[in-house]
């Protein structure tokens, strides 16, 4: 059947079934003269342009995306960069094609119409110019993969959070605490964005500081914080990836850092292993065992 595509959402089955009947009953109505008679003729034919444009636009969507979504085994309901772009690109046509449409329908001449409102457009451009740098840089963050759907991103010291969605106006990050942000696309850019999603493992330093008097024997210090570790998240840490360093030692106090890598990284995990940390070596520094429901607790 002509709108069968096992790889397309029922919405969008829907949405092109009611977009096909709408054309359908515009088509036979004008045949039969029924419709200009309260709206002009010329209306008629600009919505049919529209009507078409996203047909056939999307005919061609359908089988890219079904291509798209079997070859990178992409589910049914879910999106990316390129479906997004793909997306994007559709309706930024249907746009124009529409538009178009309107300069020949009303027999307006383009060329008088750019020449006449030249300085208007001028005009236009230099107050909305961020508007448009905004619009076209979500081109370029849609068929990007610097930045995909559900990558963990950090764009600035304290704005971290998963990429789940990317529009024209802006790009949506939702943070470990559950918040919703709206990152301008221009500024995604053209900031300094570190992508914990791209790399393999993600090292976590916990510093501290101990009075040195207290500092005995550093070997077993720094087994008794990997097997506390291993106790309380054995599925992040592993033993060959933690150790012990010391960065600075003076009469009074010792300066520690215990580096922890990790294979799935983001803020939550950070915070977790770091206060898993600051508890050890309290616990040692105070001479006591931490009770394993103290470890364990999430």
């Amino acid at each position: 059947m002509i709108f069968d595509f096992p790889l397309a959402s029922r919405k969008r089955k829907v949405a092109f079934l009611l977009t096909f009947m709408t054309l359908v009953v515009i088509t036979l109505g004008r045949q039969t003269g029924y419709l200009g008679t309260y709206v002009p003729i010329e209306l008629w034919q600009v919505a049919t342009v529209y009507l078409v444009a996203s047909i056939v636009l999307n005919l061609v969507r359908f089988f890219t995306i079904t291509a798209y979504r079997k070859r990178s085994q992409l589910p049914v309901g879910e999106r990316d960069n390129f479906v997004l772009g793909v997306d994007s690109l559709v309706a930024l046509i249907v746009f124009v094609v529409t538009a178009m449409s309107l300069f020949s329908i009303f027999d307006v001449a383009i060329q008088t119409f750019l020449t006449s409102i030249s300085l208007f457009a001028v005009a236009l451009v230099l107050i909305f110019r961020d508007y448009i740098s905004n619009f076209l840089d979500s081109f370029r963050l849609m068929f990007s993969t610097d930045f995909q759907i559900g990558d963990y991103i950090k764009v600035s010291e304290f704005t971290k959070g998963f990429v789940t969605d990317i529009s024209f106006r802006a790009t949506k990050l939702k943070t470990d605490n559950g918040d919703i942000l709206y990152i301008p696309n221009t500024k995604l850019i053209t900031s300094e964005v570190v992508n914990f999603s791209k790399t393999k493992f993600k090292r976590i330093a916990v510093p501290f500081t101990v009075p040195t008097s207290s500092v005995i024997n550093v070997t077993a210090f720094e087994e008794g914080l990997k097997r506390g570790l291993q106790k309380a998240i054995p599925d992040l840490v592993k033993e060959e990836k933690m150790y012990l360093k010391i960065t600075n030692i003076n009469d009074w106090q010792t300066v520690f850092s215990f580096e922890v890598s990790v294979d799935h990284y983001n803020f939550s995990i950070e915070e977790r292993v770091a206060k898993l940390v600051y508890q050890l070596v309290l616990s040692e520094q105070a001479g006591v065992q931490l009770p394993e429901t103290v470890i364990l607790r999430k």
